[in-house]
Parts: structure tokens; C-alpha cells; sequence
């Protein structure tokens, strides 16, 4: 249903933090994948990622959004922290047929979406 694309630089210490919610979420199928994009880290972020189940692709952020299987990206900045109730307001943003992407760093969205800053819904083209 969902690619969640991180993208990296040495972010050992927040990493854990984006990937911790997503891990109930890929059980339900929710998510499908996780693609880091990693810039060139040299702390243990790459490890942090393989340990995940992550696949690391090398580049930025187009490396990760070639690389990602689905049709929505869930794109997080390694910090994100989302709410508990974001899977479900996502999954029912997603099969609800919305189109276009969506912006969740204000106003309204991120409270239906329930996924804080940093982070943003987008359907492919």
C-alpha cells in the first residue's frame, strides 16, 4: 500500500525514532517497504537501516523515490515522530482514491492524517 522513504546523513540517533511506528503498520499491510536513501553516512545509520529491514539505496531523495514498489510514498525525515493513530487515518486517506500529494507540516492535513512535520502523503503520477 505505502513506501516510506527515509533519507539519511548520519542520523544513528533519530532513525529509530521513524522507523519504531512503522513496524506495526507493515504487519497489517499498511506499509509495504522502507527505502532509505542514505547521503554518505558514516556513524551506524546504514546498520540501523539493514537491522530494520530497510532497504538502503545510495543518493537522496530520487534515488529512494525510483527505488520504492508502490504507488504512495510516505516521505519521513529520519526524526518524524508519528502519532499512534496515523496508520489508520493514512490507510483511510489511501483508500478513500485521493489524488495529488499532500502537504502535512500545516493547517488541517496533518490532524486527518495524524503524521506530524517533516513528513509527507504523495500518490505517483
Amino acid at each position: 500500500m505505502i513506501s516510506v522513504v527515509i533519507v539519511t546523513l548520519n542520523d544513528e540517533a533519530r532513525l529509530g525514532q521513524a522507523l519504531g511506528p512503522l513496524v506495526a503498520a507493515a504487519v497489517r499491510g499498511v506499509v509495504r517497504e522502507v527505502v532509505v536513501a542514505d547521503a554518505g553516512s558514516d556513524d551506524a545509520t546504514l546498520e540501523i537501516a539493514e537491522d530494520a529491514g530497510c532497504r538502503v539505496v545510495t543518493g537522496g531523495l530520487d534515488a529512494a523515490k525510483a527505488a520504492a514498489k508502490s504507488d504512495w510514498l510516505l516521505i519521513l525525515d529520519p526524526g518524524a515522530r508519528l502519532r499512534p493513530d496515523w496508520e489508520a487515518r493514512a490507510r483511510a486517506h489511501v483508500e478513500s482514491g485521493a489524488r495529488g500529494s499532500m502537504r502535512l507540516n500545516a493547517g488541517l492535513l496533518p490532524r486527518l492524517l495524524g503524521i506530524g512535520p517533516k513528513s509527507l502523503l504523495v500518490r505517483r503520477a
